[in-house]
């Protein structure tokens, strides 16, 4: 990116009377270009450039994290971790397997880099992006977020939970995609499960788009296709109301 990154902006041209009348017919929506282009394009390409990952984990194995230097383990006896990392399919309970990088956990730790990423964070629990989920899910409790960045590779998943949490914090989910030119076929798609267990709706990973839904709701992350020639790139998280 050429010139100084000044912040992050939302796109001037959000309908938010519209966007709040779509979301309040089925509790949730995709927003397309809701960052305006100059900040999209800041943190696409911080995302894309990004090394310092942790390879999450969490299946009948046992929930651990590794630390990456791009995709390489930084301690090379987590290679052995990463290869008994199976899911057990017969197993209810949520697994999951992807890379991360976790702000909310980063500043709780004391660490702040500096970077896009760390601004990042703030904007996101700023007036201007917290006004917007207010204004679009007409509940002014949202008070802050929890937030991470997110890369799925060929074969990452995480599979159907709610989001429901123990105290009751989390009032809706969030996914701002920062995918570039992503297919259906390709997996990696935000899918809404029914009482039924049938898929009542996908959302196709984007560029420069948040998916909001509220929580609890039944969805997952169908695994990223082997054949993806490209990693799924995300930022999520959830709005949370006063502690």
């Amino acid at each position: 990116m050429d010139g100084v990154f000044e912040g992050f902006r939302l796109s001037p041209r959000l309908d938010r009377e519209a966007l709040a009348e779509a979301f309040a017919a089925r509790g949730r929506l995709q927003i397309d270009s809701v960052l305006d282009e100059a900040s999209a394009e800041a943190l696409g390409a911080a995302i894309e450039g990004e090394r310092s990952w942790s390879r999450s984990v969490r299946m009948t194995s046992g929930t651990f994290s590794a630390p990456l230097d791009g995709y390489e383990p930084v301690h090379p006896n987590h290679r052995q971790w990463l290869a008994e990392a199976i899911p057990d399919a017969e197993d209810r309970s949520m697994q999951w397997l992807f890379d991360a990088r976790r702000f909310s956990q980063e500043r709780r730790l004391g660490m702040v880099r500096g970077d896009v990423l760390d601004a990042l964070f703030d904007f996101l629990n700023g007036d201007d992006f917290l006004g917007l989920g207010r204004d679009v899910t007409r509940d002014p409790r949202a008070a802050g977020v929890e937030a991470q960045v997110t890369r799925y590779r060929p074969g990452d998943f995480l599979t159907l939970h709610s989001d429901k949490d123990a105290g009751g914090r989390r009032l809706y989910a969030y996914v701002l995609n920062m995918t570039r030119d992503w297919r259906a076929d390709w997996g990696g798609l935000l899918l809404f499960h029914d009482a039924a267990g049938n898929v009542a709706e996908g959302f196709t990973p984007g560029f420069n788009q948040l998916n909001l839904f509220r929580v609890p709701m039944d969805h997952s992350v169908s695994q990223v296709a082997s054949f993806a020639p490209r990693d799924r790139y995300a930022v999520s998280g959830w709005l949370l109301a006063p502690a």
